[in-house]
């Protein structure tokens, strides 16, 4: 009976490894129950419609509800509707989490945003 035990285990522990992650962000982030948090270079190389969550500024407002965000690796353009603010007032100098999915264009990618959270 032990030795079965043994065995079963023994073939067990590849199939393990498997799980435990490649090590990239997304992976380590999920393991802690925590979003991944994507930077705005990572985004431009995930596919249409991906969800994602980034850190920065937004640090303009283009009109008709474009805005440019910011954060240390690069800007990229989101859409922010009135209702996605949350009734917060950011400023430029202000920090914020902004969660939504990617849109991509043959010509852009842009972020529709969900939710912003100061």
């Amino acid at each position: 009976m032990k030795k079965i035990s043994v065995f079963a285990l023994a073939a067990l522990m590849p199939i393990c490894g498997a799980f435990a992650g490649s090590g990239n962000h997304m992976n380590n982030n999920m393991m802690n129950n925590q979003p991944a948090v994507w930077t705005v270079t990572e985004v431009m190389s995930l596919p249409d419609n991906t969800p994602v969550v980034m850190r920065g500024r937004i640090t303009r407002n283009m009109g008709d509800n474009i805005f440019v965000f910011e954060d240390n690796s690069g800007t990229i353009m989101m859409e922010i509707e009135e209702d996605d603010w949350n009734g917060n007032t950011v400023l430029v100098d202000d920090i914020v989490t902004v969660y939504g999915n990617i849109d991509k264009g043959s010509n852009y990618t842009e972020i529709d945003v969900n939710s912003v959270v100061k």
